[in-house]
This record gives structure tokens, C-alpha cells and sequence, in this order.
């Protein structure tokens, strides 16, 4: 907050300078219907940002106006070389001048004068503390001890305040002289002449010389010669652009200060005008908006308390009423609300706050409504709910889970609890459930507007119930191996410890990256990459030096069996239950690919690479008289690369059954399948999948251990081979860039992009390989997600489970007699969960461990 000595604080904001700033700053944002807003929501975000740095008493916006001012009249070519403004932030003016008209900020413009002219005379005669926000120059002729300026710089949030003191010490200019320093270099921006040959440093030296362009001219045969005579023979032009560049501060405006109040925080109305251009960051910033329930509904009363068990099971049937709607809140107390909120009007709210009412008691009480198949129950976080409700024997049917919706709607970073959700959208406190029925409100009508309605219900909203039923299922490990493995692994780190103090001749804290790298690079003088980050002991660091020390080789073994020992033999002994079950979280509302991921054992991450960490899979049993069935999509990124690309080749050869890696080796070297080795097959492999994910030939050079260029030449290869492949990527690059930076998978599930407009090459490359690879990443999550709900339908009856999703296998635990069932179904599902150009392709094994299953 500015300090202002007591005053009254008027912020006077240069409209079209604002815009201008934002629409540049801000990667291309649209509304719904396509209409450019990105300068809108830039301009409301500096403005939000001045109110809670300033907490000024007034606020007024000055615009310029298309006419001429008196400034064109005095000099033609005034301004003759500015660009004209784009038609993508003229459109967006009206919608801005709008949004302060509902702020109730009062704007201001007058025909023949410019922005700067009103914003000048409104600071002269205001009477209060000025703070103009501008990002024109111009305007610091304005600074005196009553006025500000705030002057834009880089993006969005860079502001610099000058007062007299920081113009003088920043510029070597005082206010005055600003306009006299124009008169003398010009301001090519305006097209104000100045003196022809007299740059920034002449000007500058000539004003600390002689303070003004009336004392240069005063003194003018002390000048130096040539410097004296282009000031004499471009006298007029220099005085004519002091007039020019000079602001006018007497303005024929009828605007007092006492008309530029405001109301802070925003209206409910402001809210509204925020999810329309869907600005739902600001509209959901609780610091910025006055309660909007009151303001929407002044005459509601507060959530009735329910203090008695005996009309619970009525009170939550009246407040389902009205379209058979129930946002049901259950934190450390138990909050309802009923019928349609608009703005958290809402029919009817009860909260259950009494402490003498038994937590159980109220469950038993609200359970028939909860388990109910008519009324459909608003909650936030569906899964997690339904696993504290069955500790009370209690269900939950029919549903819609306002967390899932703002997954798949505003494709962002998770929320760590159900306050931060609530907060984020500026829900009142005391009536969360309130707040959960217009939350859901308004993500269904953007749900609907971006085109994943389907996705949200038949896919994502009904796989709740397979992941908790896995989720309570769990996955029975041997903890006797558990324990057989760790003493192994032990013995294999004791070893590699004694061999590392042996090679570098000293003891060090091998877990400690200081010691680490002080042991290696300081002490030891081992080469550090040029390219690494410093003081890095990362994997990409070491890696390279692996081959040429062995030292470093062993660094990186003792590491890998530190990790398989504390992390997954420790962590699932640790989380295994009294019977040996693992009980992992599956999260629906992390990645930004819709992939699940799992945590609190992250089952998702057991290594595979390497023998060591494939006997882990080893200690992941079948229960008693039981078998695993596993079923794995093969090579399913590449078979929607080929649907997708329609590259005829790619498709031929998955319909044909041929080994998509040998085939591609063969169309890279040249040669006929039946030659392919090994080693090209492998290339090939690298290759395919490096494609998918935007590998570079410096990326794969890497991965292969081979020169640039050969790897180029791979690359090069492939796309001839594989043109379409090349076309689909390009494409999918074109297509997201024109929709404002969307990509899509095959179900419609949308990500954004923002980095496909950074002014950063790096990452404007890093959005191109996302927009690339997303639609097949995605829809590989879709796919799996398909087959998991169909899987967990046609096992219901039977004593078979589903018990794991990782990555895009299913693994099944079922009694030996149900296994070939198991087998088919998971064949069938899984091979026809979608239909492709393409056919799919499951891998299925059968075995007591997981590891028997491969």
C-alpha cells in the first residue's frame, strides 16, 4: 500500500494504454462465442491489483477517441506513422468499457483532446493524492508532490513508481523537462519531428546544461557550433513539438472527483460479467467480491440449525425438493441446501451445528436421502466422501462431484482440500453446501460449452465407482519376500558402499548431494558438464560420466537399490495392513493428460527396467486359491498415432499383425524386415516412441548413444517414410494455435496450452510437442478408462475384482475357476472399447505374482 500522508487517493488510469499493455502481455484469450478478451482480463487484473496496493477512495478511466484532436490540426503528420490498433483489441474497447461501467468506474473522454489531456486535467484539479497508471512516458510530466505515476513495464504485474524524487534519479529529467526533452530529440513513436540530428544524448546534455528549451535558445552562442546550428535553423520545429508533447491540463470536462466513487469489493453483477468472459480466476477470488449471496438475496435468512435427529430425515427431503436436487457438505459438521442457486440464493439451507448431536447419528438420519436413487447429491470430492460414509454403513447414489467437474472444465492444478475449493470460488464459510450447488451450476453450463458432457457422464463420473471399489480392494503383497528382497537389497548397498569409499579413498554421505558432489567434482576433479546445472548430482549429470568412472556407475547402482529398498520395500511393508493388503489412492484430478495416477503407495511407479526392480512385482500376490490375470494394451500411443495420422503405411501395417518396430527399422536402414537386428529394432522402438513425444535428434542421440547427425538422419528417414505422421503433426500444432491453444483426444476431452504463446522459443516449443503428443496421451487415458469401466461392469456377480489400473494394464484378481471368463472378458473389453482404423491388441497373462503374469 502507497503511503499518501493522509490525503484522498485518486487512481487515474490511461485506458487504451492498459489495453494496449494487456493485449500484448497475455497469450490470445476468447470468450465462448470466439471474441478476443485478453486484454480485458489483463486490464481487470492491473486494475484489481491497484485497488489492493492503493485502497484508493476514487477511480476514473481516460480513453482516446478516434477523432482528431488539436494536435492533428496543428501538425499533419502528428501520430502519421502509429499503426492503426489491431481489429483483435478493438474489438475487445466496448467489452472493456462495459466491464467499468458495471464496476460503477467512471470513465472519461472528450472529442479534440487525447487520454493524456483528461487524465492531466483530472489530476491538476483534484484535490487528492494522483496515482495515474499509465504505460506512456508522456505522462510523466504530470509528477509534483500531489501526483504519482505508476508506470507499466514488463507484462502485467512490473509496475515503477515515480515521484519527483525517482524521475530525477531514474531519468535526469524533472518533470518539466520531459516535455522540453521531446521539444529537442523528438519521440518517434508520435512523430514529433524535435530537432533533426539532435538525439537522446544531445538533448539530455543540453537540458543539464541550460535546464530548459528556453534557456538553451537563451543561450544559444555558447552552444557548440554544429549543435547551434541545427537549434537555430529548426527553431520553430523544436517549439512547435514542445507544444505537441505538452499535456493539456485545462480540459472542458465535466467530471468531478466526488463522481469517480466506486464500490469495493465488487458486486455480485461484476461476478457474473467474470464467468461470462469465463474470467473464473477473478470470479472466483473471494477478496474481490462483497458476499454475493447477500447482495443477490438481501431478504435470505441464515442456514437454519437442525437441533434435533427427529426432522433431519425431513428437513433433508424438503431441502431435495424442487428439482430433486441436494448439495450435501460433510466436514467436521454437516451442512445441506436444496433447490437451484443463483449467486447462492438458494431454497432452503440447513446446517447440523449443534454439538451435542452425534456425528453417526446424523449419518443414520440422512442416510435414506443419501442412498437415494431420486435425488441427486452435490458434493465435492465423490470418491473420498463415499469412503467416510461407509465407516457408517452408509452409501452414496447418484451423485455430481463439483471437484470432478472443475477438473475436466478448467484443466487445472488440484486443490488440496475442500476449504482452498470452496475459497477459490468465493464461497461464504458458513454455507458450503450452498455454495456447492451454484459451483455446480456454473461448471455445468461451461461443461456443456466446451463440448465434455459426454465425458463427464459417462465415462469420468462413473469411474468413481470403479476406483473405489479398487481402492477398498486393495492388492495383497508377500510380506515375507517384501522382507527377502530388502535383506538383498541391503547386502547389495553395504557392498556398493565399501566399494565407493574404496574408489574415491574416502568416507562421505553418499545420501547427501553436498557431500556428493564435493566428493566427485571438488575432491575427486571429476569433469562437471558444462551444460549442468550447478552443483547438480541429478541422474542427467551423472549418467554421461558413468561409462569413463566407475565411481559414478556405482553412485548410481547404490542409488537405484536405495530407492527400491526405503521407498518401495520399506513403504509398502509400512502401508500393508495386518493381512498383507495395500490399499493405493487413485487420483482422477492431477495429470493434465486425464492419465489416473496413484499415491500413499504409489503403485504406478515399480520399476521395471531392470531385473532388480521386476522382483518386486514378485511380492504382488494373488489371495488365497486365487490367480492374477493381467491384461496390457500393446503398443496403444502407436495405434492412435496411426489413427489418427491415417498414414497408410503405419495403418497397413497394424492391420496386416506386423511388428510395428521392425517394420519401421526396415523403412529407417533400408532393409528387408527379415534383417532387421536387435539393436535396429531397438533404434526403431526409440524412434517411435520419440515421435510421440516430440523427440528432438539431440533427445535422441541421447537415448541412443549415437552422433547428431545419425540421429537426425533417423528422424529424416521416418518422416519420409511415415508422411503422414508428419502432417498430423503439424496440423495438430495448427489446430490448437487457431483454437486459442486447445488440444483434444478422441473422447473431446480438452487441455490448454498456454505455452504455444510464450514469448519464450523454449517454451513455444515445449507447447507445440505437448499439442503434438497430447491427443495421444489423452486418449490412450481414455481408452484405458473406457476399458476399466466396462471391465468392472461385466465382472459384477462375480467374485473376480479389478484391483489395479497402471499406466495401460488391468490386473484382475480372480478365483481359478472365473480366470478364463476373466480372460475373455478382458480380451473382449478392452480390444473393442473403441473402434479405430486400427485394430487394438491385449497382451494377457496369467500367474500367482504379478511377476509371473509377464
Amino acid at each position: 500500500m502507497l503511503y499518501n500522508g493522509g490525503m484522498k487517493k485518486f487512481v487515474i488510469i490511461d485506458g487504451n494504454s492498459l489495453a494496449n499493455r494487456a493485449f500484448y502481455a497475455l497469450p490470445p484469450l476468447s470468450d465462448k462465442n470466439g471474441t478476443p478478451t485478453q486484454a480485458v482480463y489483463g486490464f481487470a487484473t492491473m486494475l484489481v491489483k491497484a485497488i489492493g496496493d492503493i485502497k484508493p477512495d476514487y477511480i476514473a478511466a481516460a480513453f482516446d477517441l478516434a477523432e482528431p484532436t488539436f494536435r492533428h490540426k496543428l501538425y499533419d503528420g502528428y501520430k502519421a506513422k502509429r499503426k492503426k490498433m489491431p481489429d483483435e483489441l478493438a474489438v475487445q474497447m466496448p467489452i472493456l468499457k462495459e466491464m467499468l461501467r458495471i464496476m460503477g468506474i467512471k470513465t472519461v473522454e472528450k472529442a479534440g483532446y487525447e487520454a493524456d489531456d483528461v487524465i492531466g486535467t483530472l489530476a491538476k484539479r483534484s484535490g487528492a493524492q494522483n496515482y495515474i497508471l499509465t504505460g506512456d512516458r508522456d505522462a510523466l510530466q504530470l509528477i509534483d508532490g500531489a501526483t504519482r505515476v505508476l508506470l507499466t513495464k514488463r507484462g502485467l504485474s512490473d509496475i515503477h513508481v515515480l515521484t519527483e524524487a525517482t524521475l530525477k534519479s531514474d531519468y535526469g529529467l524533472t518533470p518539466p523537462q520531459i516535455i522540453d526533452y521531446k521539444a529537442i530529440c523528438g519521440d518517434q513513436s508520435d512523430n514529433i519531428p524535435g530537432v533533426p540530428g539532435i538525439g537522446d544524448k544531445g538533448a539530455m546534455n543540453l537540458l543539464n546544461e541550460y535546464g530548459t528549451l528556453d534557456g538553451v535558445y537563451a543561450a544559444i552562442d555558447s552552444v557548440p557550433a554544429r549543435v547551434g546550428a541545427k537549434l537555430r535553423e529548426f527553431r520553430d520545429s523544436a517549439y512547435l513539438s514542445r507544444t505537441l508533447a505538452t499535456i493539456d491540463t485545462a480540459v472542458p470536462i465535466d467530471a468531478a472527483i466526488e463522481e469517480c466513487g466506486y464500490t469495493f469489493p465488487f458486486s455480485a453483477d461484476v461476478k457474473n460479467f467474470f464467468f461470462g468472459l469465463e474470467f473464473k480466476s477473478l470470479a472466483r477470488r473471494a477478496d474481490i467480491f462483497a458476499d454475493a449471496g447477500a447482495q443477490a438475496n438481501p431478504a435470505q435468512k441464515p442456514p437454519c440449525t437442525v437441533k434435533t435427529l427427529f426432522d433431519l430425515p425431513s428437513v433433508a427431503a424438503a431441502a431435495s425438493e424442487g428439482g430433486k436436487r441436494l448439495a450435501v457438505f460433510i466436514g467436521d459438521t454437516v451442512n445441506l441446501a436444496g433447490g437451484f442457486a443463483t449467486e447462492y440464493s438458494v431454497g432452503t439451507s440447513y446446517s447440523l451445528l449443534d454439538p451435542g448431536l452425534v456425528f453417526a447419528d446424523i449419518i443414520a438420519a440422512l442416510k435414506p436421502v443419501l442412498e437415494s436413487k431420486e435425488t441427486l447429491k452435490i458434493v465435492y470430492d465423490a470418491k473420498s466422501l463415499k469412503k467416510r460414509l461407509d465407516r457408517f454403513g452408509c452409501g452414496l447414489e447418484n451423485y455430481s462431484d463439483v471437484k470432478l467437474l472443475r477438473y475436466l472444465v478448467e484443466d487445472g492444478a488440484d486443490y488440496d482440500g475442500a476449504a482452498e475449493f470452496l475459497n477459490g470460488f468465493g464461497v461464504p464459510q458458513p454455507e458450503p453446501a450452498t455454495g456447492l450447488l451454484f459451483i455446480e451450476n456454473e461448471l455445468s453450463a461451461a461443461l456443456e460449452g466446451s463440448g465434455m458432457h459426454k465425458l463427464y457422464y459417462d465415462l469420468e463420473l462413473p469411474l468413481i465407482e470403479v476406483l473405489y471399489d479398487m481402492e477398498r480392494a486393495g492388492f495383497k503383497v508377500d510380506l515375507k519376500k517384501l522382507t527377502e528382497l530388502g535383506d538383498n537389497f541391503a547386502k547389495r548397498l553395504n557392498a556398493l558402499r565399501d566399494e565407493i569409499y574404496a574408489l574415491s579413498g574416502f568416507e562421505f554421505n553418499i545420501n547427501s548431494p553436498k557431500q556428493l558432489h564435493k566428493a566427485l567434482f571438488e575432491d575427486m576433479r571429476l569433469p562437471y558438464p558444462k551444460r549442468g546445472k550447478a552443483n547438480s548430482t541429478s541422474a542427467d549429470i551423472l549418467e554421461p560420466l558413468a561409462d569413463n568412472f566407475p565411481i559414478v556407475r556405482k553412485v548410481l547402482d547404490y542409488r537405484f537399490y536405495y530407492k527400491l529398498s526405503a521407498t518401495y520395500v520399506d513403504g509398502l511393508k509400512k502401508a500393508a495392513d495386518d493381512s498383507g493388503v495395500v490399499r493405493t489412492e487413485f487420483r482422477q484430478t492431477l495429470t493434465s493428460t486425464g492419465r489416473l495416477s496413484s499415491a500413499e503407495p504409489n503403485l504406478q511407479n515399480i520399476p521395471v527396467r531392470r531385473d532388480e526392480g521386476k522382483l518386486l512385482r514378485a511380492a504382488f500376490v494373488s489371495r488365497e486359491g486365487n490367480l492374477l490375470v493381467s491384461a496390457d494394451y500393446s503398443q496403444i500411443e502407436l495405434r492412435l498415432l496411426a489413427h489418427m495420422s491415417r498414414d497408410e503405411k503405419m495403418t497397413r501395417i497394424f492391420n496386416e499383425g506386423g511388428d510395428i518396430h521392425i517394420s519401421t527399422a526396415a523403412e529407417v536402414f533400408g532393409i528387408d524386415p527379415s534383417e532387421v537386428t536387435a539393436s535396429q529394432r531397438r533404434a526403431a522402438k526409440a524412434v517411435n516412441f520419440g515421435i510421440i513425444y516430440g523427440m528432438s535428434d539431440f533427445g535422441l542421440s541421447t537415448d541412443l548413444g549415437i552422433p547428431l547427425y545419425k540421429a537426425k538422419d533417423y528422424i529424416e528417414k521416418y518422416f519420409e517414410r511415415f508422411p503422414g505422421v508428419k502432417r498430423y503433426q503439424e496440423d495438430s500444432v495448427k489446430a490448437a494455435k487457431e483454437s486459442g491453444g486447445y488440444a483434444k483426444t478422441i473422447m473431446g476431452r480438452t487441455r490448454r496450452i498456454h505455452e504455444l504463446f510464450s514469448p519464450s522459443y523454449n517454451m513455444r516449443q515445449f507447447g507445440e510437442r505437448a499439442a503434438m503428443n497430447m491427443p495421444l496421451q489423452g486418449s490412450a487415458a481414455d481408452l484405458i478408462k473406457i476399458a476399466m469401466l466396462d471391465v468392472f461392469n461385466a465382472l459384477k456377480g462375480m467374485d473376480s475384482r479389478l484391483i489395479l489400473q497402471i499406466h495401460d494394464e488391468l490386473i484382475i484378481d480372480a478365483p481359478e475357476r472365473e480366470v478364463e471368463r476373466v480372460k475373455t472378458i478382458l480380451r473382449t473389453k478392452m480390444e473393442g472399447a473403441v473402434k479405430l482404423s486400427v485394430p487394438l491388441a491385449v497382451d494377457i497373462g496369467v500367474g500367482k505374482s504379478w511377476f509371473d503374469c509377464k
